[in-house]
């Protein structure tokens, strides 16, 4: 897949999906599955994902960074991402200004997809005929009932609800960010942990503990997360993302990884020593493993 930060360029023969594609849940893999269909045809498929600028959040959490996005439709989406950047600049451009100019003249798009709920879709049934393009509808997809929605999946994330949260994405929650220097009292028990950085509007699954696999090199590494205030035996009330690699030793400082959170353990303790972290990390550890090693087998037979 090639990606593109911004739009500078023309293209031409495409079949378009845009939105801003947040999680990349079931609802949007069901567009992105109809956009690649149609580009079989002989068009290029593209997905254009709204970046929001910070001011225009307010506050709002966010599922995915685009990094992770781009992570995500690297597996199994289109050949072209292209990130656009809605700012205070131009968050007031008008639907049909944006079909005209973004998606016909600079994008050539012959074909556009989108859900029958998207904020443009009146405006993009009127000018489908005046601007030369095919507007192929997808319905949207419920669960229990309900239209899945990046803004219900956030909320199941700070319910604690991780499990639902997965089953409504499609996939386990992603986290991805550099690995930074942190007090490194995990390593002289011989626990060391990566800790993650990550950005103050990305939502957190709730606090706690959790069974997750790392890539790492390109392989999947197992792993037990810590997500909230430390648990150790210091005061700091910063929130951190803290993992011990199972199994693995290596330089990971300053590196890129994609975490994937698959499954909630318990809740954050705070402990008198760094002895009593090692014993219930041990414990942890071993609640954990074989679950993770039937993910791992089920990822390299293809059939999760």
């Amino acid at each position: 897949m090639r990606y593109f930060n911004g739009i500078n360029f023309n293209m031409s023969n495409t079949c378009v999906a845009f939105g801003s594609f947040d999680g990349i849940h079931i609802g949007h893999r069901a567009v992105i599955n109809k956009l690649l269909d149609i580009s079989r045809q002989g068009l290029t498929s593209v997905i254009l994902s709204y970046e929001y600028d910070e001011a225009l959040l307010s506050g709002k959490k966010i599922l995915s960074t685009e990094a992770e996005k781009q992570y995500l439709l690297s597996k199994n989406g289109p050949q072209v991402m292209i990130s656009y950047k809605l700012d205070e600049q131009n968050k007031d451009t008008s639907s049909e200004r944006f079909i005209k100019e973004i998606l016909v003249d600079q994008l050539d798009a012959k074909v556009i997809v989108a859900g029958t709920e998207d904020c443009s879709i009146n405006t993009l049934r009127g000018c489908a005929q005046k601007y030369g393009y095919t507007l192929v509808e997808c319905s949207t997809v419920l669960a229990d009932g309900e239209p899945i929605t990046s803004e219900r999946i956030v909320n199941e994330l700070a319910e604690g609800t991780l499990q639902k949260a997965n089953e409504l994405l499609g996939h386990p929650y992603l986290l991805m960010g550099k690995v930074m220097h942190g007090k490194a009292l995990g390593r002289t028990v011989g626990m060391p942990t990566a800790n993650l950085s990550f950005s103050p509007y990305k939502q957190l699954p709730a606090y706690g503990v959790y069974g997750t696999l790392s890539e790492v090199n390109k392989k999947n590494v197992k792993g037990l997360t810590n997500i909230g205030q430390r648990p150790s035996v210091d005061n700091y009330n910063y929130v951190t993302i803290e993992t011990f690699l199972l199994d693995y030793s290596g330089d990971l400082y300053d590196k890129t990884i994609a975490l994937e959170i698959h499954v909630y353990i318990r809740g954050v303790k705070k402990f008198n020593n760094i002895a009593e972290v090692k014993s219930q990390v041990n414990m942890d550890v071993e609640s954990i493993r074989d679950y993770l090693n039937q993910i791992l087998k089920s990822l390299s037979t293809g059939c999760l």
